[in-house]
């Protein structure tokens, strides 16, 4: 996931009479939270991987799982994790966002340019100031060479689709939006403003360019995913969309408990 950057990732193994029962890749993300990615079908093991990965990092883990496997979620619940966040995937056309969007308007003194245009330094700022408000990955801290390898090695990145807003007045990054173009379609990654200009149609103009530019790379709709917890965008997203495609749960655990079956350690 782009909007979603890996960082730092270990392996850790459950095994019994030397045989491996299960494994967990524990990445931690630029926002600082441990993810638990679970691997085998010996779901029993699971319980002693999330007693040691949790005990070894000492804070909250978490993991995401997809909302129709229940014996995964009944698994990590057994295992002391509590639902944290639900986000929602959803299908969108095109003409129905830029419907609802037509009458956005962006004000003289702001000015919208392609990602490929502008300071890279000032772009990734701005990046890591926004994400503070978007549920789950407040505290980010992106890493600036995997940043600018995004726009200038990754496959997905056309910078008619991302797009910067600048205050002319004073030369501040206001606001990004940003459409990935993706092999299997569009996927709309990250769209915001800065607090001081939230009650603005800036927002609203910034989105509608990007979907114009998009809306002529040769498909009819674009992806997109967000938590049911952000109440500026989600409802939103709720009226407009053509379709809900998917539905993923963020579980967190933040206490320690101890396991009994089998050992668990880091993997080398």
């Amino acid at each position: 996931d782009r909007d979603r950057q890996r960082s730092d990732t270990t392996r850790w193994l459950a095994t019994s009479d030397n045989s491996a029962l299960a494994a967990v890749d524990v990445v931690v993300r630029p926002d600082g939270k441990p993810f638990l990615g679970f691997r085998g079908s010996q779901r029993h093991a699971w319980r002693p991987l999330a007693d040691a990965t949790t005990a070894a990092i000492g804070r909250p883990v978490y993991a995401t799982l997809d909302a129709d496997d229940l014996e995964a979620i009944h698994t990590l619940e057994a295992a002391g994790f509590a639902l944290d966040l639900v986000f929602e995937r959803f299908r969108v056309r095109f003409d129905d966002a830029l419907g609802v969007l037509r009458r956005a308007w962006l004000p003289t003194s702001v000015s919208i340019r392609t990602a490929d245009s502008v300071n890279m330094e000032k772009l990734f700022e701005l990046d890591n100031t926004l994400r503070q408000d978007v549920p789950g990955i407040n505290g980010w801290q992106g890493n600036r060479a995997e940043f600018r390898e995004e726009m200038e090695d990754s496959p997905p990145f056309d910078p008619t689709g991302y797009l910067v807003a600048i205050d002319e007045r004073s030369g501040s990054y206001i606001g990004l939006c940003r459409m990935w173009r993706n092999p299997d379609g569009p996927r709309l990654g990250l769209i915001g403003v800065v607090r001081q200009y939230r009650r603005t149609t800036i927002a609203g103009a910034l989105l509608h360019r990007t979907l114009e530019a998009a809306a002529g790379w040769g498909w009819d709709s674009f992806t997109t995913e967000d938590s049911t917890s952000n109440r500026h965008t989600h409802p939103r997203l709720v009226r407009i969309a053509d379709e809900l495609i998917g539905r993923s749960l963020q579980l967190v655990r933040t206490v320690t408990e101890s396991g009994s079956a089998g050992s668990a350690s880091p993997s080398t």
